[in-house]
């Protein structure tokens, strides 16, 4: 598990962390492109370059643009294959295991069986692990840790779970439990840090240093990257975006405060408030169809929500000035009447200067999203140590 000051210092801020940033944003460069891009010298990059190519970290990729004479420009790669990583989602229901190459690509996936204590789990998680390293003809050696994402409160530095309601856990040493069981280093952070990390060395903010996160499922999560390094507060728990007040008259939240986001625009209070109103719906999908077709109901409910977390995250924008907000729809809402009550309550609510600025993007989260975050928990600390 990472020490806790490993935790607020700067990532990849050496000569080969910059390599290694570099090549993670961008598919392939040349030697000459990586001393451009990085600011490193040419020298350094030929040293640190020729290290990662003897240890199997980087591959070489002749190529001739078309036209030109002379020799091939040598193009520089991550080799996928250098090293892999197991991802777990340990949440309320679905419970599912992957395995990721060094890039991030989902290689194997199995769903894990249902559980009583921390312990059982860690049983059935070896497991899932053998079959899922079996099934994608992974040799166990070249795993090199598994990341755990967790719905609740999370002491990443310990390794730590203190929280969590959907679990019924509280203080459980869960990274320690898996690193010994499945005998790799494990590390843990909650659910929404960990898309935050997944987006920024695999997904769509690669190459921004200032960005925030929101993951839209049962509740609202949120988690912000600040010149290059994902935020996490005086001790760890920044990023309670649900819990912002919204209606002090409002609902109770589990969390003994009355009308908190979570309330409102969370995916479990979207179908309890649904089936108060007398409306059957099994998802947000079906609730954005009935708003489609004119149910008054569910329109209603579905602008209150979307409006609730637009004034929400537009105090965010104007809190961190991100490049971009990355909206991760785990719910299902599609592009319909809640995206758009979201993007108009954020541009009616945030300083004019902002809205040329700030990109807010949606998009439907993929099946394998959490645990696949979780792995690049692992990829990060493990591209970090090198």
């Amino acid at each position: 598990m990472p020490a806790k000051d490993k935790l607020l210092k700067p990532p990849f801020r050496s000569a080969r962390g910059a390599v290694i940033t570099a090549l993670l944003r961008n598919e392939q460069l040349s030697r000459s492109e990586l001393s451009e891009t990085t600011g490193v010298s040419p020298a350094a990059i030929t040293e640190v370059t020729q290290t990662f190519l003897q240890r199997g970290l980087l591959v070489e990729l002749p190529s001739q643009a078309a036209g030109r004479r002379g020799r091939p420009t040598v193009q520089l790669r991550l080799q996928a294959s250098h090293a892999y990583f197991a991802g777990i989602s340990f949440g309320e229901s679905d419970m599912p295991l992957v395995i990721t190459d060094l890039r991030g690509k989902v290689l194997e996936r199995h769903n894990l069986a249902a559980y009583g204590t921390p312990a059982e789990l860690a049983k059935t998680t070896v497991k899932a692990f053998k079959e899922v390293l079996r099934t994608a003809r992974i040799p166990r050696s070249k795993v090199q840790g598994v990341g755990i994402a967790v719905s609740g409160i999370v002491n990443a530095a310990e390794g730590l779970c203190r929280y969590s309601a959907a679990l019924n856990w509280k203080n459980v040493p869960i990274a320690q439990v898996m690193a010994r069981a499945l005998h790799i280093p494990a590390w843990i952070d909650n659910d929404a840090n960990a898309v935050a990390v997944g987006e920024k060395f695999f997904g769509r903010a690669r190459d921004l240093e200032h960005f925030s996160s929101i993951v839209l499922e049962r509740t609202i999560g949120s988690a912000h990257y600040i010149n290059g390094m994902l935020y996490r507060g005086h001790d760890g728990s920044a990023g309670e975006i649900g819990h912002i007040t919204i209606d002090p008259k409002g609902v109770l939240c589990r969390c003994g405060r009355n009308g908190c986001l979570d309330t409102i625009a969370g995916g479990h209070a979207l179908r309890d408030a649904a089936k108060a109103a007398g409306l059957t719906i099994a998802n947000m999908r079906e609730l954005e169809e009935l708003a489609l077709h004119g149910n008054p109901t569910a329109t209603r409910l579905l602008r209150v929500a979307g409006n609730a977390l637009g004034v929400a995250v537009a105090s965010l924008v104007q809190l961190n000035n991100p490049q971009r907000v990355l909206f991760t729809d785990m719910e299902g809402f599609g592009n319909g009447v809640f995206r758009t009550a979201t993007r108009q309550a954020i541009e009616n609510n945030i300083l004019a200067r902002f809205l040329g600025s700030t990109q807010i993007i949606f998009n439907n989260a993929e099946p394998a999203l959490l645990p696949r975050s979780a792995a690049s928990i692992a990829a990060f600390e493990y591209l970090d140590s090198i």
